[in-house]
């Protein structure tokens, strides 16, 4: 439990108090490595074929993705059964981005707030906030494929309910390399 306070404490200063304009640096040292033990659900560990995996609540329900929403680069939804909160993961072309710096540099200069430098599990990643469309998330250069960024995106964006706080900070906090990548990344 005092672990799950400091990882939820953690992810909180730097995701949801960090000033729009400046881009907090969270040294790897300061990272604490998420365990299951650390979520306040039952889950199951949801790999995808980029190289990162995620802790989802073992009762969500996966949504369906519409030709737009596919279009646009999403390919992974899905949310609590009674609809409070909902997820999603895609993937856009990096473009000119070439560092962690220059993607938080990029999504602040489009609107998003609170951008936050984050270790996801030894993935670099910044953190960030949609106010007007009430969602948060995390964006990182594919762990393989650096041409590419993935996000994933959490709504509602500030549950203050505890259960749901807890949850959406233990799913973006769950965020990491698969056991692939990591054994890929072992034999390089």
């Amino acid at each position: 439990m005092k672990r799950l306070l400091c990882l939820v404490l953690m992810l909180a200063m730097c995701v949801f108090n960090a000033a729009a304009e400046d881009v907090v640096e969270v040294g790897q040292s300061e990272a604490i490595p998420f365990t299951e033990s650390d979520a306040p659900y039952d889950g199951i560990w949801q790999p995808f074929e980029d190289g990162f995996r995620l802790y989802l609540p073992r009762g969500w329900v996966a949504i369906d993705i519409t030709d737009a929403q596919r279009e646009a680069g999403l390919f992974y939804r899905a949310g609590s059964a009674d609809g409070a909160m909902d997820l999603a993961v895609g993937y856009m072309r990096a473009g000119s981005l070439a560092t962690v710096e220059d993607l938080a540099r990029d999504f602040e200069a489009v609107g998003f707030s609170n951008v936050a430098r984050l270790d996801l599990n030894g993935i670099p990643a910044i953190g960030f906030d949609r106010p007007g469309e009430d969602y948060r998330g995390v964006a990182f250069f594919h762990p393989a494929y650096p041409d590419y960024v993935m996000y994933v995106y959490l709504s509602p964006l500030a549950p203050t309910d505890g259960i749901l706080a807890r949850t959406g900070a233990a799913l973006m906090a769950s965020i990491g390399p698969s056991r692939v990548l990591q054994d890929m990344l072992k034999n390089n």
